[in-house]
């Protein structure tokens, strides 16, 4: 894998092979192909499919409809024109069709792909076909197709996990033990676009896919458990729009971090902040001197110190005495701040609430528990 972290994931972005040289060609140093099969004739798109919600994208895209043969003739071109550029194949097939799988990877391998990527996850279209998510559903299917792959593969192979499913962890766990070398997590949510109220329809007639930076706490949460409890690679994707977003998924151990949904808002360019930013947090330090640092901060709620009492404390110099603070507390919390933006320190339990309402962040908890500029 090259120096940096970022990968560019597999979607509209990668959708051709000229696409993806022209991401090379802007800086991107990865990149993860819109997702490959033998039945390419079946994936007939719609119109629209893509759906803007607030912080994200709902989309009901299927995988390529360009034939393998075709993608295996433009990967080794891809490889030919960047040698030092790391291509990493995604491929689908039927959970019960372990030989198309196999055909598949083969087919890619040979074409010089640097690695493969299994997905077990797209939410929409596929799984009707006993595609996408249906890989994840079904765990023994998900064993099967990765030991299978595993049979065939000189290259390493990479499982896309679904976020849609029970149990992340033991998904992953039973993908490593049959022979993964690196688990992405994860892949779109599943959801709804919502409704035009004007007519009563759908603004997306299906349930469809969410991403972007609104679904970046499901990924951040699928990371650090497989990170923690499976101990493998871990490539992050779903919901990085900065580096900043990158940054937390190193600090929980991810091993590289995939971008899509930004590129779709921003282009391939967003790639120069990325590895910017990256650069000066960093400094001095390593990528491998800050994975995982955050982990063990992270614990169960049987084990958080329920001996510190915090309270709340107001910069009065800074409150703009819009009494969002007063109206959540009374309505929603312990009627522990008074209409003056007065805290009550007896009926003050700690909750948080009142510093989350706050439009100029003048609020904070702390355990001693004074007026400032009273």
């Amino acid at each position: 894998m090259n120096k940096d972290p970022f990968i560019l994931g597999s979607g509209p972005p990668t959708r051709t092979a000229e696409m993806i040289s022209r991401a090379f060609s802007t800086g991107w140093n990865s990149a993860v192909t819109k997702t490959i099969c033998l039945n390419h004739k079946e994936m007939v798109d719609v119109s629209p499919r893509i759906y803007r919600l607030k912080n994200g994208l709902k989309n009901i895209e299927l995988i390529s409809a360009l034939p393998a043969e075709q993608w295996a003739r433009e990967i080794n071109a891809l490889k030919e024109k960047y040698p030092d550029k790391t291509i990493i194949a995604s491929i689908s097939a039927e959970a019960n069709n372990t030989k198309a799988w196999q055909e598949l990877a083969v087919m890619m391998q040979e074409a010089g792909s640097n690695a493969l990527e299994l997905n077990f996850s797209c939410p929409h279209g596929l799984p009707e076909k006993s595609m996408g998510n249906t890989c994840s559903d079904i765990p023994e299917a998900a064993a099967s197709i990765t030991r299978a792959v595993k049979e065939v593969s000189k290259i390493p192979v990479w499982v896309k996990l679904s976020p849609n499913i029970t149990s992340i962890i033991h998904l992953a766990g039973l993908c490593v033990k049959n022979g993964a070398d690196c688990i992405t997590a994860t892949n779109t949510v599943k959801g709804f676009a919502g409704l035009d109220i004007s007519t009563g329809k759908p603004e997306l007639p299906v349930y469809g896919g969410l991403s972007g930076n609104m679904i970046k706490p499901v990924a951040l949460k699928a990371v650090s458990e497989i990170v923690s409890k499976v101990k493998c690679p871990v490539s992050a994707s779903g919901g990085v729009s900065n580096w900043q977003d990158a940054v937390e998924f190193l600090l929980l151990g991810a091993s590289s971090v995939q971008v899509c949904t930004e590129v779709m808002f921003n282009g391939y360019k967003v790639i120069d902040k990325l590895k910017s930013g990256l650069a000066d947090y960093l400094g001095e330090k390593s990528i491998d001197g800050v994975r995982g640092a955050s982990l063990k901060y992270i614990t169960s709620f049987s084990e958080l110190d329920k001996t510190v009492k915090l309270k709340a404390k107001i910069d009065r110099k800074s409150c703009i005495n819009c009494k969002k603070c007063y109206i959540s507390c009374r309505d929603a919390g312990y009627q522990a701040i008074e209409e003056d933006i007065r805290i009550n320190s007896e009926k003050c339990t700690g909750c948080g609430l009142c510093g989350c309402v706050c439009p100029v962040r003048c609020i904070e908890m702390t355990e001693l528990f004074t007026f400032r500029g009273t």
